[in-house]
């Protein structure tokens, strides 16, 4: 929601000091951390404000709502994870068909996002995207939409040359239930732990990306689930 008060001119600790160019970055670290710890509704013009040390004229110029700060926020982390997944996919060595080999494709899809630009598998990046991924507003996942589709869809292509033998509806449903794991471990609630009992941990980021390779490999490589009449 924005702050009614958010027209106004109250400054905070800071912000006369801060040069040039320097406000805008201030309020997405804080915007970022704000979203993740009080979810996607619960952050006003004026908790931004304190969080940033900014004016809340500050932020009205720059943004002017609460919906453009979130996507901002949003969109600037998500550009790292996917500019260092086409980094990676660009890295991989293609066959006499030209085709990657399918473990390199998923696992250049989820490193970046298991290994987060901040080194923390807590990032509040990971908390941001389980928290939209969970809304089903469309300004949520237009939010989504904008920041990863055109990714995504470089990563199915290169899975649908992998494997001739399925159909694009195939690889967009294995796609979608890739992509969901990926999100429901990332947010890691704790219940892997206490189900393995202390055996399994979320965090142990190589042995996720092993098991989930492992696991969605088999799944892409399985039969497709639709037959010709």
């Amino acid at each position: 929601m924005v702050d009614e008060n958010a027209m106004t001119n109250e400054r905070h600790d800071g912000d006369k000091e801060l040069p040039h160019g320097q406000a805008k970055p201030r309020i997405l670290d804080a915007a970022e951390e704000l979203f993740a710890k009080a979810g996607l509704n619960s952050v006003s013009f004026h908790d931004l404000a304190k969080a940033a040390k900014v004016s809340l004229s500050a932020i009205h110029h720059h943004f002017g709502s609460q919906q453009a700060v979130l996507a901002d926020a949003f969109a600037r982390r998500a550009q790292l994870v996917v500019g260092r997944r086409l980094e990676l996919l660009g890295g991989l060595q293609r066959n006499s068909q030209g085709q990657y080999r399918l473990q390199d494709i998923l696992d250049a899809f989820l490193r970046p996002a298991f290994e987060v630009t901040r080194g923390s598998r807590d990032d509040p990046f990971n908390r941001l995207l389980a928290c939209l991924a969970a809304e089903s507003t469309d300004v949520k996942r237009k939010i989504i939409s904008e920041a990863f589709d055109e990714n995504d869809l470089v990563f199915v292509e290169e899975i649908t040359k992998t494997l001739p033998h399925l159909k694009r509806e195939d690889v967009h449903w294995r796609f979608h239930f890739f992509v969901g794991a990926m999100i429901y471990t990332l947010s890691n609630a704790g219940q892997l732990m206490g189900l393995s009992g202390d055996k399994c941990d979320a965090h142990d980021t190589e042995a996720a990306l092993k098991n989930m390779v492992l696991t969605f490999t088999a799944l892409f490589e399985a039969p497709s689930a639709y037959t010709d009449d």
